[in-house]
């Protein structure tokens, strides 16, 4: 058999589970914002700080139609409410266009526990600004160059005859990909990709 040219008896299509753990996510989130202040620019020029925060943990949410939770620490910088500890807690809708691969947040809700700080409308809204345009579309992912990135490089190895195990390589190339199926459940976000193409496996070596 010539392995170099595809067959229409090569043809194979099969699902695989892109799996994206909490951890992962958190990790990064704290890394990007853990230490920022929250500040805003006044007319005039001049910045002032009213948040730094301190601490962001992600968790699954059960209170529907949300399925994430964000739990942040925050100290508050301002002469009123100084070094006070402030916990906000954001309850996130996050939802996948299964046509662009994007992974979006399609509405969030903002908690605060402790002190009469949201009374305050300014530190209020400081602090919705900087959950929006910062964290939130921090969340927002495009799946698309991502998932090509990884299927290219596979591709890649499958081109020159892939080894699985002694005496036996695979070669072929992954030629479509969809998704499929989108949930959040056990702490981690689980991405179903259907994918289409054509495959070889070579034996090679019958002493195993």
């Amino acid at each position: 058999m010539n392995t170099q040219t595809k067959n229409s008896d090569q043809n194979i299509s099969m699902t695989l589970p892109l799996r994206i753990n909490f951890a992962t996510v958190e990790a990064f989130l704290k890394k990007k914002f853990v230490g920022t202040n929250v500040s805003k620019t006044g007319a005039n020029g001049k910045t002032t700080n009213y948040f730094k925060i301190l601490d962001l943990n992600l968790d699954e949410s059960h209170a529907a139609p949300y399925n994430l939770e964000l739990k942040i620490k925050l100290k508050t910088l301002t002469l009123l409410f100084n070094n006070k500890d402030i916990h906000v807690t954001v309850q996130v809708q996050l939802r996948l266009n299964v046509s662009t691969l994007e992974l979006y947040v399609e509405a969030y809700k903002i908690n605060s526990h402790g002190d009469h700080w949201m009374a305050t409308s300014i530190l209020k809204s400081v602090l919705n600004t900087f959950i929006y345009k910062k964290i939130i579309k921090s969340l927002s992912v495009d799946l698309m160059p991502i998932l090509k990135e990884k299927i290219d490089g596979l591709n890649a190895k499958l081109a020159s005859k892939l080894e699985t195990t002694k005496g036996i390589s695979i070669l072929g190339k992954v030629e479509n990909f969809t998704i499929g199926h989108f949930e959040i459940k056990k702490n981690e976000i689980w991405v179903l990709v259907n994918t289409s193409g054509w495959c070889v496996i070579a034996i090679e070596d019958l002493e195993f």
